[in-house]
């Protein structure tokens, strides 16, 4: 058994079923492949994002699995089998009523994003870039789950939210049936996600790699991208610790 730590509300990579029990998404199918490769059942367990790390040092869960992206500042901590590539975007709502274009559009703003993720960084870097050109702060909302930082752009309290291309490519096509939101710009700093592996368990994390590179090459893992209309998001070969 190989105990899965996930924040199980980040559609499409993970989310509740309308039971409020099945785990559904990209990154749970995705494990259901390798489990099929590797020989052992994976446990979906529920847990906040900025606390998976810390479950995986001390040994709760065995991989994190959450839309995570792959830095050079997580490494330190963990390492990660590299299964997507995806970059930040912004999602504005519907009409895009600020006429944002990309995220020097933010100074001045609120933005709503979900804590402890690179988004939350990319804002944050971009409001001190704002104060040193003289502009105004960013005024970051931040929330524990993706789904309250939405709400806030979908409330008008946030002009933007920034999330990942497959989350920002997912709602508008789910929210109030694509009336919510819409999708503006291009992906911010495109890098990989990666399955989160405690640095003193490198044999699961090869075996890990290794049915990940095997459904790569039987084209399982394409036919996934596909049904999640995530192009951009496919790689073509597992690496280990490829974020930067």
């Amino acid at each position: 058994m190989i105990r899965v730590g996930s924040d199980i509300a980040y559609a499409p990579m993970e989310y509740y079923d309308t039971d409020g029990t099945t785990v559904l998404g990209f990154d749970k199918e995705l494990t259901d492949l390798l489990a099929e490769q590797l020989g052992v059942n994976f446990e979906w367990n529920n847990a906040v994002f900025d606390s998976l790390i810390t479950q995986l040092t001390s040994e709760r869960i065995d991989i994190a699995i959450s839309g995570m992206s792959d830095t050079a500042e997580r490494q330190q901590q963990i390492d990660f089998v590299d299964y997507y590539q995806a970059g930040a975007m912004l999602l504005v709502k519907k009409g895009n009523p600020e006429g944002l274009t990309s995220i020097a559009d933010l100074c001045g703003l609120t933005v709503d994003v979900q804590r402890g993720t690179t988004q939350a960084d990319y804002a944050q870097t971009q409001s001190d870039q704002c104060v040193a050109d003289g502009d105004s702060a960013i005024e970051l909302l931040q929330f524990d789950r993706e789904t309250e930082a939405m709400l806030q752009g979908k409330n008008g309290r946030a002009a933007s939210g920034l999330q990942d291309y497959p989350v920002a490519a997912y709602n508008p096509r789910e929210s109030g049936g694509g009336e919510d939101f819409e999708v503006v710009g291009e992906q911010i700093e495109a890098g990989p996600l990666g399955i989160g592996v405690g640095k003193q368990n490198t044999e699961l994390r090869d075996a890990l790699q290794q049915a990940l590179q095997a459904i790569i090459d039987d084209g399982s893992y394409q036919e996934l991208i596909d049904d999640y209309q995530t192009p951009l998001g496919a790689i073509e070969s597992a690496t280990i610790n490829g974020g930067s």
